[in-house]
């Protein structure tokens, strides 16, 4: 296994360690919270641009909008399609960040005054 220097203490810290034996800060791999919040809204942003871009494709292909009425009974069904493709998008992009940066080895010490 891979030894890694605690950057607090300077003690050994294995690769599998979740705490820093020496000095007790946190071991946290992979991307943080704001850093998979942020990929994941890009990707839901980028599936939107996508479905608005195909569907007006599709609008000037036929001469006509691909989509139903807003008073049809499908619109809704379409509607929460369509969300549900975005939520999709936004996990797939969170699950991304954790893949790219599952190298990534950070130190967290919290330090309690009295």
């Amino acid at each position: 296994m891979k030894a890694l220097a605690c950057p607090h203490c300077q003690t050994p810290v294995s690769d599998g360690a979740r705490v820093c034996s020496g000095c007790g800060a946190e071991v946290v791999r992979g991307a943080t919270r704001r850093e998979r919040f942020f990929t994941g809204a890009v990707f839901a942003v980028a599936a939107f641009l996508i479905l608005t871009v195909v569907l007006r494709m599709f609008q000037i292909e036929r001469g006509s909008l691909l989509l139903p009425s807003p008073k049809s009974d499908g619109a809704l069904f379409i509607f929460l399609g369509l969300i549900g493709l975005l939520v999709f998008a936004y996990i797939i992009g969170k699950r991304v960040a954790h893949f790219l940066r599952r190298s990534q080895v950070r130190f967290y010490r919290v330090y309690r005054h009295q």
